[in-house]
């Protein structure tokens, strides 16, 4: 039988580190440099009636062109102006993101009806909800998928909802180009009619797709990625796209600055424009160059003084907020005050997902299952109720996404739900880095040399991890890293209740940012089986560190947070 222990990992260490152990614990390097100095920005107080309970997922002007409605991911509707409400998901019975009666996915679009009053909401397992004088035209449960999971599952979520102009009917956009077709809204094809492999195969679509607009006569339809490739059908115009622009998607020599994530297409049905998630503008066809709101700085905390922190600590932080460059960024409430303190101490995991893991791999498993990394997102959900924050709500695919691009989505959610800028992708260079570390089973290599492979601005915060799974080694790093007493303490620079190495891990994870850069990383994850190991185990390694916002571009990713986001991540803040 395996042998049925919580993890193997090393101690925090600050600058370099040459720490060994058998044992639980968990090891963490930080190299800081003074490279640039924070520039505080200007605060700016917006006021509003209302406090949405979940971030906003679209907004649509009213049918008269007075007003607009707004939609959270819970299924709430906020009018404004002339637009009228006419109910939401909880006026129909349903009980938001949880409860009694939760929706069974979250809200990712909505349509107001293009002839009168009503509109209509799309969740991302393809749930339509119609109100006021808009008609429920059918959803995918009535083409017979069963949403996001089931005997007859869509192949990715879906993303938005088109009206056909008539209001009577409207498509359904899905991730990987899918598109369902209601009432008299007529199929022109997918990206799969186009030979298209959606988001993987022989021929895969260039990025995923976030969204669509119809030709302004209702004969056709665009959709767009957040490479920027734009997909015509019927008699919607090619007018171009990114790549035609001279783009390489969000990779190459000439990369786009940030993910599209939209697409508006010109009344006079020759053109459309594409928006970035940095506030670029693109235009094609008829539609006019009209400007933009270029280089949108990153939001969140910023760092006051020059430099990084150490392994221990956070460093000097005020509160000024911007905007990010890549993600909703809709705050609807702070975080808990506590929220960036240490626990005071190690939170046992509740469930105990040693065991229910350990169980799985004596039952056949190797690390990382889906039912060991479930039991560990658990954990890591009451861990998070420990400090006052909701439980994460991940991307749809979070648990067939690979181990690398969970542990991001995982250090996504615990920096944006603590009121920190979300890492932007993960940075190919990065990983390879990280995986050295995995492969050694000790921190990535990091040392000052490690700043000539590519523009890295402010510090590098580097962390590994033997455990059960990504979602164990993000339990270890975030609320197992404090004293446990001799003999029982995982963190092996935490050498006693007050030493500066506790919790150094988490302090890596948790970095704070400098105004005018953007946080971006590097992962790995290798099983032990392949390193002379128990299949149980892998070996988990994490690198951090900041990019001035001119040079997201020059760096090429594996995965972004938008793509994330995209696929129903949800920033909570």
């Amino acid at each position: 039988m395996a042998p049925k222990m919580a993890g193997r990992l090393l101690g925090a260490l600050a600058m370099s580190g040459g720490l060994s152990l058998v044992g639980v614990g968990a090891t963490s390097t930080v190299i800081s440099t003074a490279a640039h100095v924070a520039q505080a920005s200007a605060t700016k107080t917006v006021k509003t009636r209302v406090t949405a309970a979940w971030p906003i997922m679209a907004i649509t002007a009213s049918a008269s062109g007075k007003g607009y409605l707004m939609a959270a991911q819970d299924g709430g509707i906020f009018n404004f102006g002339g637009a009228a409400f006419d109910g939401n998901t909880y006026t129909d019975g349903l009980t938001g993101l949880s409860g009694a009666h939760p929706l069974a996915a979250p809200i990712v679009g909505m349509a107001a009806n293009p002839t009168g009053a009503g509109y209509w909401l799309v969740a991302a397992d393809g749930g339509v909800f119609d109100f006021g004088g808009a008609p429920f035209k059918g959803s995918t449960y009535t083409d017979g998928l069963t949403g996001l999971s089931g005997a007859h599952p869509l192949s990715a979520p879906i993303v938005g909802i088109i009206p056909t102009p008539d209001g009577g009917g409207y498509w359904l956009v899905a991730a990987d180009g899918g598109v369902f077709d209601f009432g008299n809204a007529k199929f022109f094809g997918s990206t799969y009619t186009q030979g298209y492999t959606g988001l993987g195969g022989s021929h895969p679509i260039n990025g995923r797709i976030v969204g669509g607009a119809a030709a302004p006569n209702g004969n056709g339809y665009w959709l767009v990625s957040s490479t920027g490739a734009v997909y015509n059908f019927g008699s919607a115009p090619n007018e171009g796209d990114a790549m035609t622009d001279g783009y390489t998607g969000l990779g190459g020599s000439h990369s786009l600055p940030a993910p599209i994530v939209s697409i508006a297409a010109d009344p006079a049905g020759t053109g459309y424009w594409l928006a970035g998630s940095d506030g670029a503008v693109y235009n094609f066809g008829s539609a006019p160059n009209e400007g933009d709101v270029p280089s949108l700085p990153t939001p969140g905390n910023t760092l006051s003084g020059s430099g990084g922190q150490g392994s221990a600590g956070q460093g000097a932080m005020d509160t000024t907020t911007t905007q990010a460059p890549n993600v909703n960024t809709s705050h609807q409430s702070p975080p808990p005050a506590s929220a960036l303190i240490n626990p005071t101490a190690n939170i046992a995991p509740n469930p105990d997902y040693y065991s229910s893991c350990t169980n799985d791999v004596d039952g056949g498993q190797i690390a990382n299952s889906t039912a060991c990394e479930e039991s560990a997102v658990a954990a890591l959900n009451d861990g998070r109720a420990d400090q006052g924050l909701p439980a994460m709500v991940l991307p749809n695919d979070f648990y067939q996404l690979p181990a690398i691009d969970q542990l991001f989505v995982l250090v996504n959610e615990e920096r944006v739900s603590r009121g920190l800028v979300p890492v932007y992708g993960l940075v190919n260079s990065l990983n390879t880095l990280a995986a050295q570390g995995s492969a050694a089973n000790n921190d990535p290599p990091i040392s000052q040399a490690t700043f000539s492979t590519g523009p890295w601005a402010l510090g590098l915060y580097a962390n590994w991890a033997e455990d059960f799974s990504t979602a164990g080694s993000m339990y270890d790093w975030m609320y197992n890293d404090g004293w446990g007493g001799t003999g029982n303490t995982s963190n092996l620079a935490c050498t006693s209740p007050t030493s500066s190495g506790c919790w150094g891990h988490r302090s890596n994870i948790l970095v704070p940012n400098t105004g005018g850069y953007t946080p971006v990383m590097g992962a790995a994850s290798i099983n032990e089986s392949s390193l002379g190991g128990w299949a149980g185990f892998e070996s988990d390694a994490t690198v951090l560190t900041e990019v001035a916002n001119t040079q997201l571009g020059t760096v090429s990713y594996s995965y972004t947070w938008a793509q994330a986001v995209a696929a129903g991540a949800n920033p909570q803040t």
